[in-house]
């Protein structure tokens, strides 16, 4: 289990490395050679299929998860069935989604609403029309990603799309540096995520046995409706960030100045870099609670939530630390002296951060098993929440106020989590966890030993 762990959160960071490189290189190079303009109404195109990703409605971490329960009872004739009616209801989803969004577009002057003038109205559609297959086709290779975590390879399944995201960017830089326009590069777009999801569709047949046996003939669209409650709790967290990001942002801007708007943005990119280094442990841990629960190891299911739980909230109170320490530094040499942070503003979205990181982790237990629904209903009612709040305080406390609404919200959603991720681990109890992660770091010496003992047996096998 812990080699898995290490190769999940290796993939993980490899492909948090992967993204962060393709920006760091994609804005000069596009900004160069389309200009600033061309550019962005790229980007602007880009931006309107991105919202079809949610036009799976949950349903592919959902699917996801059942077919590792699946899986961990050896339920290879459910597997069969979940992952046919799955990939058939995406599939439908997206093509009902993307008809209706491009009908809308054809119908509305969306190009000079978004004022765009360098790329023509002919080229607009064939990039829209090639983005739309191109993200429909990224949920259909994310679906097929959940089989190898379901055979416990889920690392693979992650390398495979960082892999993919890598052919698409050399793709990119091949056409834009030969004088490649927006439609042609959406269109390469696609056709790589094509052959990256043919791909690992003849590598899972190729591994996986059960996956040959895929038929329409096996769909069951019962077993997808029994899926729409978790599913749609995963299209619940995604609107609930999504008011959080935005909403937080409109608030700032309708009831401060647009300087405000800048400060808030940067100190807030700071605090989520935190909560993407921390992300790489949730999600590589989230496979190990699945097939843990899902055998019955409730054991096992409890030491991994106190493991987790204890690494992310130690890792993140230093960070936190380094950053009230080094944040001055940190961003006046990003920002050329433009932003500086403010308080108590940084130290209380700091502390939302250090409360967000502890009940987010232990959120994965739930998650893990499509139990989450309850979690994602706090986790939707407390962002509005803490946006009405924040408007009430804003006015007075300046973006102090928004912030505070964020550190209330995200103290009570540590405890209603916490009580409810307990009540699934049954034996576990609130001191054990807690005194758990203040004092118990035998484990730690425990894995120096192991891979010492691991690195002396590779020797004398050499």
């Amino acid at each position: 289990m812990l080699h898995r762990i290490l190769r999940a959160m290796a993939a993980n960071a490899v492909g948090q490395a992967t993204t962060l490189l393709i920006q760091l290189i994609s804005v000069p190079l596009l900004l160069y050679y389309w200009g600033t303009a061309y550019y962005g109404e790229w980007l602007l195109l880009f931006t309107v299929p991105s919202y079809l990703s949610l036009s799976d409605v949950g349903l592919v971490s959902a699917v996801a998860n059942e077919l590792a329960v699946s899986s961990a009872q050896q339920a290879y004739r459910r597997s069969v069935v979940l992952l046919s009616s799955g990939l058939m209801a995406i599939g439908y989803l997206s093509l009902l989604t993307t008809t209706g969004c491009y009908t809308v577009l054809s119908t509305v002057p969306y190009q000079h609403w978004l004022g765009i003038q360098r790329i023509t109205e002919e080229e607009s559609a064939r990039t829209l029309i090639a983005l739309m297959a191109y993200v429909v086709l990224c949920l259909q290779q994310e679906l097929l990603s959940g089989v190898y975590r379901a055979e416990e390879q889920y690392a693979t399944g992650r390398l495979w799309i960082t892999a993919t995201r890598l052919a698409e960017f050399f793709a990119l830089v091949l056409l834009v540096v030969s004088g490649g326009e927006a439609h042609q590069v959406a269109l390469a777009f696609a056709l790589v995520r094509g052959a990256g999801l043919l791909s690992m569709w003849v590598d899972c047949r190729r591994r996986f046995t059960w996956v040959r046996q895929l038929h329409p003939r096996y769909v069951e669209w019962p077993v997808i409706r029994n899926l729409l409650s978790p599913a749609m709790s995963f299209l619940v967290f995604a609107l609930a960030n999504a008011a959080v990001l935005q909403g937080s942002i409109l608030l700032i801007g309708a009831l401060l100045t647009p300087v405000h708007v800048v400060t808030y943005t940067a100190l807030r990119t700071l605090n989520n870099a935190i909560r993407q280094l921390v992300g790489v442990v949730t999600f590589s841990i989230w496979p190990e609670f699945t097939l843990a629960i899902a055998q019955g190891f409730t054991h096992t299911a409890i030491k991994l939530h106190r493991r987790a739980c204890q690494l992310t909230v130690w890792f993140t109170a230093g960070a936190i630390a380094g950053l009230e320490l080094l944040g001055g530094s940190i961003l006046h040499y990003w920002t050329n002296g433009a932003v500086e942070p403010e308080q108590p503003l940084f130290t209380l979205m700091l502390l939302a951060t250090l409360l967000y990181t502890f009940w987010n982790t232990s959120a994965t237990t739930l998650i893990a098993v499509n139990r989450h629904q309850s979690v994602a209903l706090w986790f939707l009612m407390g962002s509005l929440g803490a946006l009405g709040l924040g408007a009430l305080l804003l006015p007075q406390w300046g973006l102090a106020g928004l912030a505070t609404g964020f550190v209330v919200v995200d103290a009570l959603l540590v405890w209603v989590v916490l009580r409810q991720s307990l009540r699934l681990l049954e034996e576990e109890r609130m001191r054990g966890l807690l005194q758990s992660m203040v004092t118990d770091f035998g484990w730690i010496r425990q894995l120096k030993r192991t891979g010492r003992a691991t690195s002396a047996t590779k020797e004398i096998e050499s």
